[in-house]
């Protein structure tokens, strides 16, 4: 029987403040599902989610 592939993830977090970013990064970072300043969360890995990062 076939195993089945371990899907990867990824943890994101924000380490500095979107103000005064261009703005197609700060849509990167919402897209992302980021809110606040610290804040981190958890994706599978993608080639959308790594073209992001």
């Amino acid at each position: 029987m076939a195993k089945k592939s371990e899907v990867k993830k990824v943890r994101v977090t924000q380490k500095r403040s979107g103000i005064g970013r261009q703005e197609g990064h700060r849509r990167t970072i919402r897209a992302l599902g980021i809110k606040r300043h610290q804040q981190s969360v958890v994706h599978e890995l993608t080639p959308a989610i790594e073209g992001m990062i």
